[in-house]
C-alpha cells in the first residue's frame, strides 16, 4: 500500500480537525442603542429595518410560545426624534401583530428607546401614540432617553426602566434639548400633555415633580 506524502497527510488531519470543531454559540440580536441586552439570534425574525440620517429603527418578531400566533412583536428605535423619524416609527407600530395568549390575555409589545436628541413638541405626539398602542416603553442597558424622548417615556401608560438605562427630562432650555422653566409658552404645553396622557391627579403631580427639578442642572433624572 503507497503512503501518503507527509505534507498531504498533514493537511487530511487539519481537515478532519476542522470537521470536528463544534460550531459557535448562537449570534446575539443586541437591542439598537445597547451595548449587549438583546434576544438569542436564533429566536428572532427581522421584519423591517428603516435607516435615516441620524436614526435607525427596527420592527422584528420574536419567538413566544405563549402567544397564539407563536411570536411577539418588538419595535427598536435608536436616533433623532425628529419629522423624518418620526412617521417611520408611527408605521411601525402601526403595523404591529397583538400577541394574544390562549386564556385571552394580551402580551404587551415592548418598545425599545435610545435617544438624546429632539423636537420637543414632537416627543408629545410620540407620548399620545405610545398610549393609544397600548405598548410598553422600555430604556434598557446602554440606553439614553433624553429631550424628547423623556417627553414621549413620561407619556407612555406602560414603560420600564432597565439596569443601567437612563431617562433624563432637561430644562436648561437649549434647542432641541429642554423646557425653559421662565416660559410658560414651554411649560403649559407639558402640563397639559402630562394631564391628558396621565389624568389630571397624576398628571399634575408629574408637572410639579417636573417643576421641583426646574433649576437643577442636571435635569430630571428619572432613572
Amino acid at each position: 500500500m503507497m503512503s501518503l506524502p507527509r505534507h498531504l497527510l498533514t493537511l487530511c488531519v487539519l481537515a478532519l480537525t476542522a470537521c470536528a470543531v463544534p460550531p459557535p454559540p448562537d449570534a446575539h440580536h443586541v437591542v439598537l442603542g445597547s451595548g449587549a441586552y438583546g434576544y438569542p439570534a436564533a429566536n428572532v425574525r427581522v421584519l423591517s429595518v428603516m435607516q435615516g440620517a441620524d436614526f435607525e429603527a427596527r420592527h422584528s418578531q420574536l419567538r413566544y410560545p405563549e402567544c397564539t400566533s407563536g411570536s411577539l412583536d418588538v419595535v427598536e428605535f435608536s436616533g433623532v426624534i425628529s419629522a423624518a423619524s418620526l412617521p417611520v416609527l408611527n408605521n411601525m407600530l402601526n403595523g404591529v401583530a397583538p400577541c394574544i395568549r390562549r386564556d385571552g390575555r394580551r402580551v404587551v409589545t415592548p418598545v425599545y428607546l435610545n435617544s438624546a436628541q429632539g423636537e420637543l413638541m414632537l416627543g408629545t405626539q410620540l407620548g399620545k401614540w405610545f398610549q393609544n398602542q397600548g405598548v410598553e416603553v422600555i430604556v434598557t442597558e446602554g440606553q439614553v432617553c433624553e429631550s424628547a424622548c423623556a417627553v414621549a417615556y413620561l407619556g407612555a401608560q406602560r414603560k420600564r426602566i432597565q439596569a443601567n438605562g437612563r431617562v433624563v427630562l432637561h430644562f436648561n432650555g437649549e434647542q432641541g434639548r429642554g423646557f425653559d422653566c421662565a416660559r410658560s409658552v414651554d411649560m403649559m404645553p407639558l402640563r397639559n400633555y402630562l394631564l391628558s396622557t396621565a389624568g389630571k391627579q397624576q398628571g399634575q403631580a408629574l408637572f410639579n415633580q417636573a417643576l421641583a427639578h426646574c433649576r437643577s442642572g442636571q435635569g430630571w433624572d428619572l432613572s
